[in-house]
């Protein structure tokens, strides 16, 4: 930014030359000149915020002279953020602020040389800017890209005074070597919260603070600050001081939301985008006027059989269901479809109602295809979803569920039964294909810019698989080019039966074994995958068509050995369903809900703490928790963490924070103190022996070189939970 105006003066205590420099942009020549006036020409004010708060936020206000009329009203007419202030003492950045232009007043009976009041503030700017950045981001690129924005980027950051560790034989952490998943600030409907808010998420947890103080903002813990802070002499000016007490708390009650979904990263969720109303205006292949929409297919009527037809006319009252169908291809909801239509039954006397994908349809409104025998064209694929990186050791706790509905049928009607409708080609299908295959993949784009794709191939064409998660899976392979087979079987008769006829999920893939599998085993659903080696975006990629395998056959590359695919007159889809579930026997989606820590402070007191939080940590991994810390270092989920020689979960810390602070009264200083010009740190004072104060709020009128201040008796954690 550049500089509009500028000004110096020396203050009347101690002699200190002070500059201010109004700044923004399109200056272009030389700063105009500031003419100041006798008294209180700035001050700058840290509002009280309770040793449980987090943002520490100041105002500055600058007194100046107008030398003509209105000569500064054109400052408050220019968006927020856009004119700054910078202060220096004796050179040094003293302290960075932006204009609040909601506020302005100055004398409309002056011409010229009247005073003007210009409010500046560090920190409130960011309640007015949405968080807007994406994907796993640091806690240091939270804070700075909000400084960034609030144009105070020219402060220097100091976590000098953070005493939290990872481990209690660790360093000390810096906002660095935490990370949190942004979509953690997002709602359901895809709204942000502010900066300040995702500010204070982060920091609040781990009890930290922060304030701008002689050019530099600080982040720090009360601990840090006791243990680790300069100490100066509280200095007295004037005879206005008072002693006081602080409050003190009953109990402290943090409660933690982890944003955590029910381990659904796809839902499978599909609404048919079209019109699919059934009216009486019954035809075969007839539309009403205005329907169908534009790149929508006819209505179609399908009957429960073989319908007795008078006259070549059918009897239109037996019609089992209607198919609508649309071509319209693009991205719906999840779904990007490239190679096959929508569609949408809708039930009259008989069928299903169900929709999603069509690749065939026995009326041919698809375009009279033939089955492909898998490695086709894409058919469709999923957006993104995420899933975060867990540990090393942690991985083997879950997989990634991968289910696929399909109707595979060649039926006239896949909803009735098989007499006269088909079954002799019905029972060819249902005895013959022990094993029907769709050819997919499953590829991960790691947040490290490195590229996994799952593999299972080589178990697909196995014959000796026994049906047991571990060792009938593929394994994540780099690049993109691993495929993903899915899998449709009868798990009680893969000799003499049929997975598919009807609509019919996916089981584990156990490649074309005839090997007995576990009882257990013939319950699951979906293929089981191997959670991946880092974190990153995965979809999900299925290609048209099918690949059965009948145990006639020689080999696996020997497709279609008895020639039944021609008869398939249905193939729909579903939307996949991508789930994460953890390694037990019961293979439950991950999910968990908000937590609630308490603890005792002071059974004798009134009133309690209350804290919620958006970030935080959990007893046990959950994947799909967005507001759980993460080591930046290997991206794994942090349980834990370290303060004062104690080691537990970030939430237990924080209460033991409060508990060293409003257990007991601490002492409570107010007054006009000699300015507080320095690093931030503790005070003493000469009358509390070696009790150390922590200043909640000060009023600094710098050119008389005075603090109106209210300090705090600042007290280590010590506090062990019970």
């Amino acid at each position: 930014m550049d500089v509009l105006y500028s000004g110096e003066f020396v203050s009347r205590e101690g002699n200190v030359l002070w500059r201010v420099e109004i700044l923004g942009t399109g200056g272009g020549g030389a700063a105009g000149e500031l003419e100041f006036p006798a008294e209180e020409p700035l001050l700058i004010e840290w509002c009280e915020t309770g040793k449980e708060e987090v943002v520490c936020g100041s105002t500055a206000t600058l007194k100046i002279i107008s030398p003509g009329d209105r000569t500064y009203v054109g400052l408050y007419s220019i968006a927020a953020g856009s004119i700054g202030l910078a202060v220096y003492r004796e050179d040094l950045l003293y302290w960075l602020g932006t204009l609040d232009p909601e506020f302005y007043e100055e004398p409309y009976t002056d011409m010229s040389d009247y005073e003007v009041e210009l409010t500046f503030s560090d920190f409130g700017i960011l309640e007015r800017l949405q968080y807007n950045l994406s994907g796993l981001v640091t806690l240091e690129q939270i804070v700075r890209d909000g400084l960034q924005r609030a144009k105070l980027g020219g402060l220097t950051l100091d976590e000098t005074l953070i005493s939290t560790r990872l481990t209690s034989g660790g360093g000390t952490i810096g906002l660095s070597s935490l990370s949190i998943r942004s979509e953690n600030f997002t709602d359901e409907d895809g709204e942000t919260v502010t900066v300040r808010e995702a500010i204070e998420g982060v920091l609040q947890p781990l009890g930290l603070r922060m304030v701008q103080k002689n050019g530099k903002v600080w982040f720090y813990d009360l601990n840090g600050l006791y243990q680790g802070g300069g100490s100066s002499v509280l200095r007295w000016h004037d005879d206005d001081q008072t002693l006081g007490v602080d409050k003190v708390a009953n109990e402290a009650k943090v409660t933690f939301s982890p944003y955590a979904s029910d381990g659904k990263l796809l839902t499978g969720d599909f609404e048919y985008p079209g019109d699919a109303t059934v009216t009486n205006n019954i035809g075969i292949a007839g539309a009403r006027e205005g329907y169908p929409p534009t790149g929508q297919l006819p209505l179609m009527y399908y009957p429960s059989c073989n319908v007795q037809a008078i006259n070549n006319i059918p009897d239109y009252q037996l019609m089992s269901f209607a198919l609508f169908g649309m071509f319209d291809w693009g991205q719906i909801g999840e779904l990007a479809y490239h190679d096959g239509g929508l569609f949408k039954i809708v039930p009259l006397r008989g069928g299903e109602e169900c929709e999603g994908l069509a690749w065939l349809t026995h009326s041919g409104w698809s375009g009279n295809r033939t089955v492909n025998t898998g490695n086709g064209g894409r058919l469709m694929n999923t957006s993104r979803v995420y899933v975060p990186a867990l540990g090393t050791g942690d991985r083997g706790n879950y997989y990634l569920r991968l289910e696929l509905e399909m109707l595979l049928d060649v039926r006239y009607n896949p909803f009735s039964d098989a007499k006269d409708n088909y079954e002799s080609q019905y029972n060819h299908v249902k005895t013959r294909y022990g094993y029907v295959f769709v050819d997919g993949q499953v590829v991960l784009h790691g947040d490290d810019g490195s590229t996994w794709s799952y593999d299972n191939t080589a178990v697909t064409q196995s014959h000796d698989k026994t049906g047991r998660l571990d060792t009938s899976r593929g394994s994540w392979v780099s690049g993109s080019g691993g495929h993903c087979w899915l899998s449709w079987y009868d798990p009680t008769d893969r000799a003499e039966s049929s997975g598919v006829l009807g609509w019919k999920k996916n089981r584990p893939n156990i490649g074309i074994s005839t090997s007995d599998i576990y009882e257990s085993f013939k319950t699951l659903e979906g293929e089981y995958i191997p959670y991946p080696p880092t974190g990153g975006y995965v979809e999900v990629i299925i290609f048209n068509g099918v690949r059965p395998y009948d145990y006639g056959q020689e080999n696996w590359n020997e497709v279609d050995k008895f020639g039944y695919l021609g008869n398939v007159k249905w193939l729909l889809y579903k939307l996949p369903k991508l789930t994460i579930v953890d390694n037990t026997t019961t293979h439950e989606a991950v999910a968990t809900d908000d937590v609630e820590y308490k603890g005792t402070i002071n059974a004798a007191a009134k009133d309690p703490i209350e804290i919620d939080t958006t970030c935080g940590t959990l007893k046990s991994l959950c994947p799909t928790a967005k507001g759980v810390y993460r080591r930046t270092s290997d991206l794994g989920q942090v349980l834990t963490l370290n303060r004062a020689g104690r080691t537990c979960q970030v939430e237990q810390l924080l209460i033991g924070t409060l508990h060293s602070q409003f257990a007991e009264r601490h002492a409570k200083l107010q007054g006009t103190a000699f300015l507080l010009a320095g690093d931030l740190g503790v005070l003493t004072e000469a009358s509390q022996g070696n009790r150390k104060f922590i200043v909640l709020s000060d009023l600094q009128d710098v050119d008389a070189g005075t603090s109106e201040l209210v300090a705090v008796e600042l007290s280590p954690d010590e506090y062990t939970a019970g």
